[in-house]
């Protein structure tokens, strides 16, 4: 704002609101710039108030990203060699970070790889875009969890293992892998199995799919369990366990995990930004729908005890969600989900 203004920067002061909900959003500065660039222009004080469809459609967008998976199996239908290559753009090379040799940090952080694959190559080709780019809950995880996880249960298939046990396989062997342990994800994914009954008989109609993933530090797992309704994916049950070291407040670790799985239900369900000459089309919830009430699933939360260093929770729990979901998605219809959002 200084900058916007010809201010020095010791002449500005920001009241920090102390509001939840922003998520990324609040790291931009747009909102403020606009707000001094009017205050200078009519030499007074201002108020400025975006409507949700001036944010929705003038505000900072996730990066799409592509993804190109391959792996090669023996003759009893282990995974032998595993390679992901991930062309996104960056966020922080957009914004002027530097990158580390035309990678960014905080995808290399993202994509990290906890499977103990005896051949294992993870790519990243950064490419350019006009778009305005922002930070999305889970950022890069989100996106990495749904195409890396989704094809681990393509190789379980390929390979006539159940999905469950071709990822307890990946992680039996205890190891420190880009400072992933093996022995933390296998837990999370045991518990999330157990609580969620993974082997049992379900109701008539319906499938379970499973997924984990790690970021910000921390484990996380899930199964959702779906019935398919006129073609379409209808959630009943998500179990969750997650592993971020000691628990200082098991409450807010509840809520965090509850409403972790409903932002990624609404994005892998609904969650698109479309854009037509230029502009962008949603606007507010009536086009942009978020999971109403009605649709919402039971979440079962819980949780490793550990006496570790406390690490995220805000965001682990939303990238295993998507292939979860597209991985019951497989077990009820034998079709693979290849590109979100499912309903688009």
């Amino acid at each position: 704002m200084a900058e916007a203004i010809g201010l020095d920067p010791d002449q500005v002061k920001v009241n920090v609101t102390l509001a939840g909900g922003g998520f990324g959003r609040r790291l931009e500065h747009d909102y403020g710039v606009e707000a001094a660039l009017v205050s200078k222009a009519i030499n007074g004080p201002v108020q400025v108030l975006w409507t949700r469809e001036d944010d929705m459609r003038n505000s900072t967008y996730r990066p799409a990203s592509y993804h190109e998976l391959s792996a090669r199996l023996d003759g009893r239908g282990w995974p032998v060699a595993f390679t992901h290559r991930i062309v996104m753009p960056s966020i922080n090379g957009q914004k002027g970070s530097p990158t580390d040799g035309g990678i960014d940090p905080e995808v290399k952080d993202e994509a990290s790889f906890v499977y103990a694959f005896p051949n294992v190559s993870v790519e990243y080709v950064m490419t350019q875009t006009p778009i305005p780019l922002g930070w999305m809950r889970s950022v890069n995880a989100l996106q990495v969890a749904f195409a890396a996880e989704s094809f681990i249960d393509e190789l379980a298939a390929a390979g006539g293992k159940d999905p469950l046990e071709l990822r307890l396989h990946l992680l039996a062997q205890d190891q420190n892998l880009n400072g992933w342990q093996t022995a933390r994800m296998r837990n999370v994914l045991q518990m999330a199995a157990d609580k969620a009954g993974w082997g049992k008989p379900l109701a008539a109609g319906h499938h379970r799919g499973i997924a984990c993933f790690g970021s910000f530090s921390s484990y996380a797992a899930e199964v959702v369990e779906i019935s398919m309704e006129n073609g379409q994916p209808r959630v009943h049950r998500v179990v969750a366990a997650v592993d971020c070291g000691q628990v200082v407040n098991p409450n807010i670790l509840e809520q965090q995990i509850q409403g972790a799985v409903i932002f990624a239900l609404t994005n892998a369900l609904r969650g698109q930004i479309t854009i037509e000459k230029g502009r962008v089309v949603q606007g507010n919830f009536d086009d942009y729908p978020p999971v109403r009430m009605k649709e919402a699933p039971i979440v079962e939360a819980y949780h490793v005890e550990s006496t570790e260093a406390p690490t995220g929770i805000g965001e682990p729990p939303v990238p295993p969600l998507a292939p979860a979901l597209c991985n019951a998605i497989y077990a009820a219809t034998k079709k693979r989900i290849r590109a979100l959002p499912i309903l688009s």
